[in-house]
């Protein structure tokens, strides 16, 4: 335990320290944070700090970072905004998942001379992407609330839905997951999941909350909104859907409460949302983003260098791209396709669990996993200061 407690003050002290310093530098804090994780990675810091019981404590923390940032997120969704542009989202969406996928693929399998299943993975992985970073550069750039945001965050949403059904298929054909959740069996799971949550948030949710806002204590309101989202997060899990859905649908849901079935005055300034956003900002996303960096082998990167290469351009090639033409179907600028495409870019779990699952299989070499878990830190290290760059200067300027 007292490991375990000195790992968790030293992994927030680094990460405060380094991500003041590259705030100095005008790049963004999330690569500070990620660099915190590089240097604590190094075997004689690592060997100090960590063990099987403090590697367990951050992992759930970094977990539970990623639960509580998008929970924070469906509480700043304007559900009336999603609605309204629900097509060009969707869009979008599928531009920014197919045009990666189709490249990674026919890359993989007419270049290099990989079999179809190889080639279905990387190209899956290459399209796989994460919110994570993006939205915490909002956060600190306090475009959270803007369009740009919503945008960004209801594409993502869209985005994760497709990527699970391409992972959905790899594991139904190729049944490579102890889950053994077929397609149909996740479209399946997606209609009870949202039957749950509409029940949830006509009849169970509105007299749950009357029920605990009786004395009208922010403590008592924050615990609510905690059980709401981890039990929301559970459901979500048990229906193979991940945290992401079920977070920002928990903070939806919480919103969509507090706005019509719930008297609590100032919006803008009410309890729940800001006892989220500091335990979230200011404790849990950094261990997030040093969990990352710790997790990152850089003696593969000379070893696997020309996949890696080749890996890294691409994603930043066919997700960007994507987005640009998707963002052009719709009507939109190529500008904006941009920015929003460079927000996309940074990647997360769907990927890493397809690589590793295809990895465990026997699929994949430790080669070509090492190369593909290589380019998902280097996209998302260097993607953010692009994106931040190009917000700062399109978007703050107008």
């Amino acid at each position: 335990m007292a490991l375990s407690l000195v790992m968790v003050l030293t992994c927030l002290v680094l990460a405060f320290l380094l991500s003041q310093f590259f705030k100095w530098l005008r790049l963004p804090k999330v690569v500070g944070q990620i660099a915190a994780g590089f240097i604590l990675s190094s075997s004689t810091i690592h060997v100090l700090l960590f063990n099987a019981e403090s590697l367990k404590v951050l992992d759930f923390l970094a977990n539970l970072g990623i639960i509580l940032l998008f929970f924070y997120i469906g509480l700043e969704l304007n559900l009336s905004v999603f609605i309204k542009n629900f097509k060009s989202f969707f869009i979008l969406s599928v531009s920014k998942a197919f045009f990666p996928l189709i490249l990674g693929f026919l890359v993989m399998k007419f270049v290099f001379g990989f079999n179809l299943l190889v080639s279905l993975i990387v190209g899956i992985s290459l399209s796989a992407g994460a919110l994570s970073v993006s939205t915490s550069l909002l956060e600190e750039l306090k475009l959270l609330r803007s369009k740009l945001a919503t945008a960004l965050i209801s594409i993502g949403i869209i985005t994760d839905v497709i990527e699970l059904l391409f992972v959905g298929f790899i594991i139904s054909l190729f049944e490579i997951s102890a889950s053994h959740v077929s397609v149909s069996g996740f479209f399946f799971n997606l209609v009870l999941f949202v039957l749950f949550a509409f029940f949830a948030r006509l009849i169970f949710i509105p007299y749950a909350f009357k029920f605990f806002d009786k004395e009208k204590s922010s403590t008592v309101r924050f615990m609510f909104a905690l059980i709401i989202v981890f039990f929301i997060v559970s459901v979500s899990e048990f229906f193979c859907l991940g945290t992401l859905i079920g977070a920002v649908t928990a903070g939806m849901i919480i919103r969509q409460a507090i706005y019509k079935d719930v008297s609590i005055p100032n919006w803008e300034e009410h309890d729940i949302a800001r006892s989220i956003h500091i335990i979230s900002f200011g404790f849990l996303i950094p261990l997030f983003f040093v969990w990352i960096g710790l997790n990152t082998d850089f003696s593969l990167i000379f070893k696997n260098f020309v996949f890696t290469l080749v890996f890294v351009f691409l994603a930043f090639f066919g997700i960007v791209g994507g987005t640009v033409i998707g963002a052009r179907l719709t009507g939109s600028s190529f500008k904006k396709g941009f920015v929003l495409g460079l927000g996309l870019t940074p990647k997360g779990d769907i990927g890493f669990v397809l690589a590793a699952l295809a990895l465990k299989s026997g699929i994949i070499s430790y080669e070509l996993f090492s190369s593909l878990v290589l380019m998902a830190v280097i996209v998302t290290v260097i993607s953010p200061i692009m994106f931040r760059n190009l917000v700062k200067n399109y978007f703050l300027r107008k």
